[in-house]
């Protein structure tokens, strides 16, 4: 008996997925829609690591380009994450690690030690890993998911708004950011992002361009915008492209350490 009983807890246990966080309900239903549609649960978690290449322009309000910065980001995303970004900015190499623990950035191989320099390097890397898992990083422990209503786009798309609440100390973001993703109520496509990072102060972010690589779904370009509780406001701020995306690629254990 205890043996039968031992399988079972065994095989209960084989049997779980992250799927199994989220709530049975309209919300459950469009992040689970959102993830198949991404590639599912199962293809992504197979992926240990990723690389890409992350262009990001950031534009002045007149529209003209006002700088561009081109990085190679490189992460483990399983069973911990670990993020490395590097670029190189007037002949320096920056570089921000992040080895799951702590965070910090090097310029030229030298440790930068001041608060704003480690702030920027946790949440560069926490953020840039954050929103390139989107959905499947929806169902990660202390993650909830709340259904906001449906809204018609402007380009006539109707769309599933999810609103994510984080429980204390789970992510960087909780407590402090606001999201609610935006998916397609046909295919679960990702649309859009709306981030309050500030009290009255909201960012709207578009997802175009998608390619398959490895069977994951990927939105290549992402243009955001000033944004207001109702959405899309002003002119284009920034605009981030990936490009090179490589998924299980050897990364050594090295490169996440000081």
């Amino acid at each position: 008996m205890m043996i039968l009983g031992t399988i079972a807890l065994v095989l209960a246990a084989a049997a779980s997925s992250p799927l199994d966080r989220l709530p049975k309900d309209a919300a459950g239903d469009v992040v689970r829609r959102a993830i198949e549609y991404a590639g599912g649960m199962e293809r992504w978690s197979s992926m240990r690591s990723v690389s890409f290449r992350k262009t990001t322009t950031r534009y002045r309000p007149d529209g003209s380009v006002e700088s561009v910065r081109i990085a190679v980001h490189q992460y483990l995303l399983h069973p911990s994450p670990k993020m490395r970004i590097s670029w190189d900015d007037a002949g320096k190499k920056i570089v921000l690690i992040n080895d799951g623990q702590q965070a910090w950035k090097t310029v030229d191989g030298v440790p930068a030690k001041a608060v704003d320099d480690v702030n920027l390097a946790r949440n560069s890397t926490f953020g840039s890993h954050y929103v390139f898992g989107i959905p499947f990083k929806l169902t990660d422990p202390g993650v909830h998911v709340r259904h906001a209503g449906r809204e018609k786009l402007s380009g006539g798309t109707t769309v599933d708004k999810i609103r994510v609440i984080y429980d204390k100390g789970a992510g960087d973001a909780a407590g402090y950011h606001t999201w609610t993703y935006d998916f397609d109520t046909k295919s679960g496509r990702l649309v859009a992002n709306q981030l309050l990072y500030e009290k009255g102060k909201y960012d709207y972010t578009e997802y175009h361009d998608e390619v398959s690589v490895d069977g994951i779904r990927v939105a290549t370009r992402r243009p955001s915008h000033p944004a207001d509780a109702r959405g899309k406001t002003g002119k284009k701020a920034t605009e981030v492209k990936y490009d090179d995306i490589k998924f299980n690629v050897p990364l050594a254990e090295a490169l996440f350490r000081k």
